[in-house]
């Protein structure tokens, strides 16, 4: 989609395992539930909040791995985020976007929450759905 660099793909396969934490904590499971007794866009909110918090555990990965990065590694990072954010992929293949159907976040968001992981490297504060849920 874009995205350059060999640290992008790091950051792709971070956001998968930061995935798998939210299956190890239960997490999927009540955003699961919680998204059966709701419409299509109030799920999807959810499923955004899903997202931007599994790109915060990469963030909080790529922390405690900053001894192994190189410079230039965290802006590939971004670049990966941004380049998948439904506004870019929606402009992209659609030419316009719809907020109500995105399912992942936008590129701003997801560069975001990314950043608040590198920057803090506390899981506590990857609370993604207070903030889209309220």
């Amino acid at each position: 989609l874009g995205a350059n660099g060999d640290f992008a793909f790091a950051y792709v396969i971070s956001h998968e395992v930061g995935h798998h934490v939210q299956h190890l904590l239960g997490t999927t499971n009540k955003v699961r539930q919680a998204q059966s007794q709701l419409d299509e866009a109030g799920a999807n909110r959810y499923s955004v909040a899903l997202e931007l918090q599994a790109d915060f555990y990469a963030g909080v990965w790529a922390h405690y791995n900053k001894n192994l990065l190189e410079s230039g590694d965290i802006e590939e990072a971004l670049s990966a985020a941004n380049a998948v954010g439904d506004d870019a992929i929606q402009s992209k293949m659609q030419g316009h976007v719809v907020p109500d159907s995105f399912t992942h976040g936008t590129s701003e968001q997801r560069m975001e929450w990314f950043m608040k992981g590198y920057k803090t490297g506390d899981i506590k504060q990857g609370d993604t759905f207070s903030a889209l849920l309220d």
